[in-house]
């Protein structure tokens, strides 16, 4: 996980020199539970190395590292029982790192990570009622404070407020913002159409030079420049995770899903590891949303083409797509615009 600061990497043997000169400070551990040592030696960092180290994947621990150097930490504690749906999340930061907005960026950094490799629905973290610049840095990354514990911690003899923050993964899906295509967006163009090749799972990955192909490249190229395209984008935490898009195909070479010469096709990608947490069925709705209002101009309906295994044939039936037509490893399907506009009158 690289980021223009700072990356979150797992912990190595060799960050023990640098794990203990950033930890080994009264006010880290005025603000971390009792279990982080202190004074902080260059024998505990190797103890708890070690201890991460074994840990079975995927990995929960991971070193903040700033210019090569190991100067804080995150990672997550994972619940058992009925409270297994969830992790408390924990973290520190050497203190001449302190107010450079690098705490706030790595917990979204670890939030990403954890709802995209562990089957959770909630993440929260109960912070001193004192230590208000982790109770803003939570709340930066999207976290709500969702309780005030009363008396519930002790720290240094004192009975201590504990405030209590959580972000659910539904909260978290839900951040994403989608915009429209821009000639500098190409790049990404090319590299979605790649995505929205499909590829079973355990195969091994096609050559990314295969968008080069005469039918498969039709779909991007001088993208904007042709009556009837429109593309969305999905942004997802300050990233570009997926688009979807619509161009008419008629010339050669025609689109895979090609009908006629007034039928628009579209295309979908979401970047893989975004996939099943609902991005591609946003994309849809507001494209599709946007094809109505041209399709009061004349447009009459929206076809594709989808492999036969591929998963999304149920998305599509989902949004109304009918097969038109069954080739021998593909679909080609068709969403009548005239019915969704009498459903949205």
């Amino acid at each position: 996980m690289n980021t223009p600061n700072f990356t979150l990497r797992e912990w190595r043997l060799s960050d023990v020199t640098s794990l203990a000169e950033n930890a080994n400070n009264i006010n880290i551990w005025n603000n971390v539970r009792d279990y982080f040592p202190y004074p902080y030696s260059e024998e505990d960092g190797k103890r708890f190395i070690e201890m991460v180290l074994i840990k079975p994947k995927p990995t929960v621990d991971f070193a903040i590292v700033v210019d090569e150097k190991a100067v804080g930490g995150i990672g997550i504690v994972l619940k058992n029982d009925v409270e297994r749906i969830g992790a408390e999340i924990g973290y520190w930061l050497g203190e001449i790192y302190w107010n450079k907005g690098i705490m706030t960026k790595a917990i979204k950094e670890m939030v990403e990570y954890v709802f995209l490799h562990f089957p959770l629905k909630k993440i929260f973290s109960p912070v001193f009622d004192f230590n208000i610049a982790s109770q803003k840095a939570l709340q930066k990354a999207g976290f709500e404070r969702e309780a005030i514990l009363k008396q519930a911690s002790i720290k240094n003899n004192k009975i201590i407020d504990l405030h209590y923050y959580s972000l659910l993964k539904r909260q978290w899906c839900s951040n994403v913002h989608h915009r429209f295509f821009e000639k500098k967006d190409f790049p990404l163009l090319e590299e979605l159409l790649y995505e929205a090749i499909f590829q079973p799972e355990g195969t091994e990955p096609l050559p990314h030079d295969i968008i080069k192909i005469p039918e498969t490249y039709n779909y991007i190229k001088d993208f904007g420049k042709r009556k009837g395209d429109f593309c969305m984008f999905a942004e997802f935490n300050g990233k570009t995770v997926g688009g979807a898009w619509v161009r008419i195909l008629d010339g050669k070479p025609k689109g895979y899903g090609y009908i006629d010469s007034t039928t628009p096709e579209l295309a979908i990608a979401v970047f893989k590891k975004y996939r099943n947490i609902g991005i591609g069925r946003g994309l849809m709705n507001n494209l599709i949303d946007l094809v109505l209002i041209q399709g009061i101009r004349g447009y009459k309906q929206i076809s594709l083409s989808v492999d036969k295994t591929n998963y999304a044939v149920k998305m599509y039936k989902t949004f109304g797509f009918e097969i038109l037509h069954e080739n021998e490893h593909d679909y080609i399907m068709v969403l009548k615009l005239q019915n969704l506009i009498h459903l949205k009158e």
